[in-house]
C-alpha cells in the first residue's frame, strides 16, 4: 500500500488508526483531504459494478465514520454510495467486513430511476475542479 500524504493530519493516533483500517480493507492507497467533508480518503482495489472504470473508496470523516463511494469523474472528487454506519471509529475488522457486505449487495445495484430521491452527492477534495 502506498500512502500519500496530501496534508499532515493533527494526531498521530488518526494516522495509525486509518492506516490499520486500509491495511485490513487491503488498500491501493490513502489520501489526506482534511477538508470539513472527508479527513481521508482510502482506494481500494476492487469497483462497485455499476460504477465501472472508477475504483472503490472508503472516505473517512472523523466525526461520522466511513462511507463507501467511488472517485468521481474529475480528479480529487468523490461519490458516496453508502455510509457504513458502524459510527466514528469502528475496529478495522468490522470496517472490512462491513465493506465486504456492501460490495456483496451492489453488485447488481443500479440507482432508482429519478423520482424526487436525492442524488448521491458528489464531494469536492483538495485541488478539484468546483463546478
Amino acid at each position: 500500500m502506498s500512502i500519500s500524504q496530501v496534508r499532515a493530519t493533527s494526531s498521530a493516533n488518526v494516522g495509525e488508526y486509518v492506516g490499520s483500517v486500509a491495511t485490513t480493507v487491503g488498500a491501493q492507497s490513502v489520501d489526506w483531504w482534511c477538508t470539513p467533508a472527508f479527513d481521508a480518503v482510502v482506494t481500494l482495489s476492487c469497483e462497485i459494478p455499476y460504477y465501472r472504470g472508477r475504483k472503490a473508496v472508503l472516505a473517512w470523516n472523523r466525526h461520522f465514520g466511513w462511507s463507501l463511494g467511488v472517485h468521481g469523474l474529475s480528479q480529487g472528487n468523490v461519490l458516496v454510495v453508502e455510509g457504513l454506519g458502524l459510527g466514528p471509529a469502528p475496529d478495522p475488522a468490522h470496517c472490512s467486513d462491513r465493506v465486504a457486505e456492501l460490495l456483496t449487495e451492489l453488485a447488481d445495484w443500479a440507482p432508482r430511476p429519478a423520482s424526487g430521491q436525492p442524488a448521491p452527492r458528489i464531494v469536492h477534495g483538495p485541488g478539484a475542479p468546483h463546478a
